[in-house]
């Protein structure tokens, strides 16, 4: 796990090698949470080509793993962030001597992969996270790629006049020279909306996250070619096209053992490893899975002592039984107040899921003991977790013949009403709003809103160009309104909201986080079993089935409890006045009055103003740390 900048200049931009290195070093540096271990660049000053990488070690420690690193046959060049979980796997089909390998890294093998069979067609073969960059030496070829779901990022920007640029965070584009701190409109009202900033745009302009699944080519010509090498949505298709054929226990018993599978081979590290347990269905399988396999697993739990806010008490029942090194720690008011500004200083881009509080300081916790930690992301979005996929396919189902007129009056009628100054006209208008919609989409869009457009909380709002807006039209008569909607969460949610919190989170803290329920293989096997292995009687029901087999029916059908802070009480206590201090300072994007009244009714006890306030607060942080 590492991080990595770089730069492809044009030929007539003109820059002495001395100021390279010095713009490259500075920009390096910036990732130093990222890879505290080693620092090293390469420079090749005739193609005006310049890598900088940070490592975080955690396979095979030896300088010669470290990078940027160089093909055996001298062609390629290559800068890797991430795991590669089958590389042994390839690693034995490139069929080399063993003196043949200078290290015993997923990174050189990930190099000699692409050397071999070119850049697109070895990434298709990789199982893992990953951001990679690589430069072709004979072709004069930069290429780009990130993971099938986007667990590690990748920025990058292009200008005609100087050339192209990436990073692995956008804080490292401050110290090239010609970047611009220019805050895109559209990105903002979409972070205002959605709470992060959603795939491909970024709060600035020009540039822009790579799409999981998308490579990027880019040659000398000023040619950019960017394309998939894997699509979720048609890949969920073909596995729908070749279902499940078995019993429910004969799925059971296979999500069981790719799930093993996946575990064990996430297991693999040259430095300390646990696994986060809240609790909950998805980390308490993954804990379950390693007593499966007779490993003795580490864990560790983070809590606060509001009890609508915490799972300690479960988390600790699962070690017992599970028989796990169990580590805990309760966050109090102090903490909160004492680690707010490395929150906003971990992520360098708008962010506002109020649990990257916990995830910060539970990352910050571990980090004492471990560098390498397995975590239950994707499970939700893969077996139905959230009670929001069967409410809105109910509530699609219930408006979706309504004549389109009415549905267009609504619409205007919520415009009127939504940003008024009494609070019995937003109600009508937040009613009239949800009558408007005329497809799943633009209701599932609003229910994932903070801010929803009717509302109108910015001066100008622009809604277009993100992964919201994707058109997904080869489900229609395949999938039930639920899998469709589990599907839009595993394009938008789950990569721009979920995995930007774990990864900003466990790496500004330089902790490696590591996600068995995204393992290519186990994703393949879930969407292909029918909607009734999914949703039977309850959200998950095949994870809840395998547990209850070791913790019983009492643990495994509790209500699910969301990672959630007690941040109300927070920001009417603890963060009062450093939120109010945000709120009140001028901004061009909110209408001072506006956020005024909005103070107004947060302190009067308006607890549904939470979300939407915190919102604000962030995004106010994030400017004056990262654009002042």
């Amino acid at each position: 796990m590492c991080g990595f900048v770089g730069l492809y200049l044009n030929s007539n931009y003109n820059i002495e090698v001395r100021k390279l290195v010095s713009i490259l070093n500075n920009m390096t540096n910036t990732l130093t949470h990222r890879g505290p271990d080693n620092k090293d660049i390469y420079i090749n000053e005739k193609e005006k080509l310049a890598f900088g990488f940070r490592r975080l070690s955690i396979i095979d420690l030896k300088s010669s793993a470290n990078q940027p690193m160089i093909s055996k046959n001298k062609d390629w060049v290559i800068i890797f962030n991430g795991e590669i979980y089958n590389y042994k796997n390839l690693k034995e089909k490139l069929k080399r001597k063993k003196n043949y390998w200078r290290s015993n890294s997923d990174s050189e093998v990930a190099l000699e992969c692409i050397s071999k069979y070119g850049f697109y067609n070895a990434i298709k073969k990789f199982n893992g996270m990953f951001a990679i960059a690589a430069y072709c030496l004979s072709k004069k070829t930069l290429w780009l790629a990130r993971d099938r779901f986007g667990e590690k990022p990748l920025y990058y920007n292009y200008d005609t006049t100087y050339g192209f640029t990436f990073a692995s965070e956008l804080r490292a584009f401050s110290y090239f020279p010609n970047f611009k701190k220019e805050i895109c409109q559209n990105a903002l009202s979409q972070y205002l909306r959605y709470g992060y900033v959603p795939e491909p745009l970024s709060i600035f302009k020009k540039t822009y996250k790579l799409e999981p699944g998308y490579i990027i080519k880019f040659d000398k010509k000023n040619q950019v070619l960017k394309k998939g090498y894997w699509d979720s949505i048609k890949s969920f298709v073909n596995a729908k096209k070749n279902k499940f054929k078995g019993t429910f226990e004969d799925a059971k018993e296979k999500v069981k053992r790719h799930i093993d599978y996946s575990i064990k081979n996430r297991l693999v590290s040259d430095v300390p490893l646990g696994i986060f347990l809240s609790g909950g269905i998805d980390s308490s399988n993954l804990v379950l899975s390693l007593y499966r396999q007779n490993i003795t697993a580490n864990t560790f739990s983070i809590g606060f002592h509001d009890k609508n806010n915490n799972e300690i008490d479960f988390a600790n029942k699962v070690s017992k039984t599970l028989k796990t090194k169990h580590s805990y720690k309760y966050v109090n008011n102090k903490d909160c107040i004492e680690n707010i500004q490395s929150v906003v200083n971990a992520y360098d881009e708008p962010f506002s899921d109020p649990s990257q509080i916990p995830t910060y300081m539970l990352c910050k916790f571990v980090k004492k003991r471990i560098t390498v930690a397995i975590s239950g992301e994707g499970a939700d979005e893969l077996f139905g977790g959230y009670p929001r996929y069967q409410k809105i396919a109910s509530f699609w189902n219930k408006i979706k013949k309504q004549p389109k007129t009415f549905s267009e009056l609504m619409e205007a009628f919520s415009e009127n009403f939504s940003s008024s100054k009494y609070s019995y006209m937003r109600s009508i208008g937040k009613k009239f709003r949800k009558y408007s919609h005329t497809n799943l989409d633009s209701l599932y869009n609003d229910e994932m809103s903070r801010w929803r457009p009717d509302e109108k909380i910015l001066i100008n709002r622009n809604f277009k160009g993100s992964y919201f807006d994707k058109k997904i039209t080869n489900l229609n008569n395949i999938v039930s309104d639920p899998r469709y909607l589990m599907m839009r969460d595993i394009i938008t949610y789950l990569p721009s909201n979920l995995l930007v919190k774990t990864d900003r989170a466990s790496m500004h803290n330089s902790l490696e986080i590591r996600s068995p329920y995204l393992d290519n293989d186990l994703v393949s096997l879930v969407w292909s079993l029918p909607d009734n292995f999914i949703f039977y009687k309850n959200e998950k029901i095949i994870l809840r089935e395998i547990l209850k087999e070791k913790l019983g029916s009492d643990f495994v059908n509790r209500k699910k409890q969301g990672f959630e802070p007690p941040l109300y009480a927070w920001l009417k206590g603890t963060l009062n006045q450093w939120a109010k201090d945000l709120l009140l300072n001028k901004n061009n994007f909110f209408d001072s009055s506006d956020i005024k009244i909005l103070i107004s009714r947060f302190e009067k006890g308006e607890k549904k103003l939470t979300y939407k306030i915190w919102t604000i607060i962030m995004f106010m942080a994030w400017q004056n740390k990262f654009c002042s």
